[in-house]
């Protein structure tokens, strides 16, 4: 974990390919906030421009309600950027494995999640990754959107190489075909498959007969 002033490490949250989550407490206003870091072997340019965008990003985008916060972004003293956010103890993969959830959840779930994905779409941006475990759960139990890491913007740079992220059984038919690399329609698609899982306690195509399912059947 990084060395930051007015910061007091206490446990890891979660590790990625690019960045590490912590758990920290901030001395004022006291309270404990989720540390993103990019690891060592992550820090060049390119990861380093698009660790910064998300920052940028969602500092835009997380004055709305559904949409996780973020306090502070800065370099650490031993050159790695990372960003401070709010702490969010659960999310919706890990309450949905522990079964189905009620309807009415899920129904508030999907008005708060879409609120948030329509704020991102009139700012121009795609968040290109929703699914069950972006979706965070805040120290009061409401939902909000988070991890705008493969966000693009609505308008593509014509001199841009286009990028294709996705989380397989959640992405649109269009994204998986590679046929474009995200769209309104493709976000739609993934909420609405995000849904269904919470519904479900399983994704859209998976077998409910998972022994079926390995054996091919």
């Amino acid at each position: 974990p990084p060395v930051l002033p007015g910061y007091s490490y206490i446990r890891p949250l979660g590790s990625g390919v690019f960045a590490d989550v912590y758990l920290f407490e901030q001395d004022m206003p006291r309270r404990v906030v989720a540390v993103k870091v990019l690891v060592d072997d992550a820090v060049n340019p390119e990861v380093i421009r698009t660790f910064n965008a998300e920052a940028d990003i969602m500092a835009r985008l997380s004055a709305h309600a559904s949409i996780v916060t973020i306090y502070q972004a800065s370099i650490s003293a031993d050159g790695r950027p990372y960003f401070v956010m709010e702490y969010c103890p659960d999310n919706m993969s890990a309450k949905y494995k522990k079964g189905p959830l009620p309807v009415a959840e899920v129904l508030d779930t999907g008005v708060r999640i879409a609120a948030a994905l329509e704020t991102a779409h009139r700012s121009g941006l795609l968040h290109r990754d929703i699914k069950p475990s972006n979706i965070l759960i805040t120290s009061l139990g409401t939902p909000v959107l988070a991890d705008f890491g493969v966000a693009t913007a609505l308008e593509p740079l014509d001199d841009g190489e286009e990028v294709f992220a996705m989380s397989v059984p959640w992405s649109s038919p269009e994204v998986l075909e590679q046929r474009v690399t995200g769209s309104v329609a493709a976000e739609v698609w993934s909420l609405g498959a995000t849904l269904y899982t919470l519904l479900a306690g399983r994704s859209p195509f998976e077998s409910p007969d998972r022994e079926k399912t390995r054996r091919g059947g």
